[in-house]
């Protein structure tokens, strides 16, 4: 046996050692996409425990429970402050509602005009489609997904509460007003009694923000600022943003409950599955580069208007990029459940399908924009440390000139002690 042989096999089994630690670091930090699987996993297999009346009821404990813990979260770690900065943002409220109401809609009607002369795809995924891309931006994964991308949670707050206020406004005049009339193929899916029925969408998209969004977060605002620095301790003690991760899995889970309970997925064909998942990750990828470019649009832009096109803060490019693309079905669901109450469950449920698809694919996005968001973070904090240190270059500058100002005093020196002799 050589004598160098057990150090080969101690450096073999250290770089073993490393790699599985290198693995094992990747999987932790993905842990969030991994336990979305599992959930999912489990809402296929189990439909009936986390469905709407199902044995948790998930309509409460988790539409509202969850909900709640999110914003109350959030309002014990934001500072009020924040929140009325952002609120004044006008430029802010621009780039993501416009882009969230009008933007997306026109794309998403584009493209299903263009896909409804296909007869491989049917209509109702379509109307879903242009249904999807009237709704305002979700509520619960953005404000999450903000916090571990270490964007800017108060901007995120504001725009989405923004959002789902309007929402129940634009989205179904933009549904059968605007885009369901404009295509013959479409217009035999305009619901005949949505009028009548959307008073009762608003008093119950009111009712849910007043109870899982503003009541929560006001709550929290009062709780810090009584007891600030024991809120804020608490805050990072128990580590209360990780709790919020765990309520968004819980709604990813009820909605795939629904989804499973319901069989929609299994009755729409298999090409309409396909068109569906793969244009919704292109629109989601797509929306968001365009968020980002309208957040931080290039520096000649900036330079020749400096008004119109500012480029934001790292972290409020990190809210626009999460909120300006999302889709919520929140109120996308009750929002078809009002508009075709004379239909029956099964045409709700294919409309609905496309929601359903966009939200959890919009997720899978969002959790790669978290790592490259927190990279990004990364970097601009290591460069941010580099330039406070000394540049040497600089230093040899400075150097050289104080070494030309003491010959210079010399020469000064010599010469007057000349002149005086």
């Amino acid at each position: 046996m050589p004598a160098d042989a057990p150090g080969k096999e101690r450096s073999r089994l250290r770089s073993t050692l490393l790699i599985a630690r290198s693995i094992f670091d990747f999987l932790l930090g993905q842990w969030l996409l991994i336990a979305m699987g599992l959930v999912i996993m489990l809402a296929y297999f189990f439909p009936s425990v986390g469905k709407r009346g199902g044995h948790v009821a998930s309509q409460w404990t988790v539409t509202y429970g969850a909900v709640i813990v999110i914003f109350l979260i959030s309002g014990l770690s934001l500072p009020f402050d924040k929140l009325v900065l952002q609120a004044r943002n006008i430029r802010l409220h621009l780039i993501v509602q416009v882009t969230s109401f009008l933007v997306t809609s026109a794309v998403f009607f584009g493209i299903a005009t263009a896909a409804s002369t296909s007869s491989a795809i049917e209509t109702s995924t379509l109307v879903g489609l242009i249904a999807t891309g009237t709704l305002p931006t979700t509520i619960s994964s953005n404000v999450v997904m903000t916090r571990q991308a270490k964007g800017d949670v108060a901007a995120t707050m504001v725009e989405v509460t923004l959002g789902n206020f309007l929402g129940p406004f634009l989205s179904p005049l933009l549904l059968t007003k605007l885009y369901l009339p404009a295509v013959s193929a479409f217009q035999d899916w305009i619901p005949a009694d949505a009028s009548n029925n959307l008073p009762a969408l608003y008093r119950s998209v009111m009712k849910q923000m007043g109870l899982s969004v503003f009541v929560p977060l006001a709550v929290g605002q009062v709780i810090r600022a009584i007891w600030p620095k024991q809120v804020q301790k608490c805050v990072e003690v128990l580590r209360l943003p990780k709790l919020g991760s765990l309520c968004l899995l819980a709604l990813i889970w009820a909605t795939f409950c629904n989804a499973f309970a319901s069989h929609s997925l299994e009755t729409i064909n298999t090409p309409s599955i396909v068109f569906n998942v793969f244009v919704n990750l292109a629109l989601c990828i797509t929306f968001t580069a365009f968020s980002f470019f309208l957040a931080r649009p290039p520096l000649f832009a900036e330079r020749w208007s400096p008004l119109l096109f500012r480029r934001m803060s790292r972290e409020e490019t990190t809210s626009v990029c999460f909120c300006a693309p999302a889709k919520t079905q929140a109120l996308g669901i009750p929002l078809i459940t009002a508009m075709y109450t004379t239909s029956d469950d099964m045409t709700r449920a294919l409309i609905q399908v496309p929601m359903i698809l966009y939200t959890a694919e919009q997720i899978v996005v969002g959790q790669v924009l978290v790592y490259l968001f927190r990279r990004w973070e990364r970097n601009m904090r290591a460069k941010e440390e580099q330039e406070k240190q000394t540049d040497p270059g600089e230093a040899s500058v400075e150097s050289m000139e104080m070494a030309e100002t003491d010959e210079q005093k010399d020469d000064e020196l010599y010469i007057t002690n000349n002149a005086s002799r």
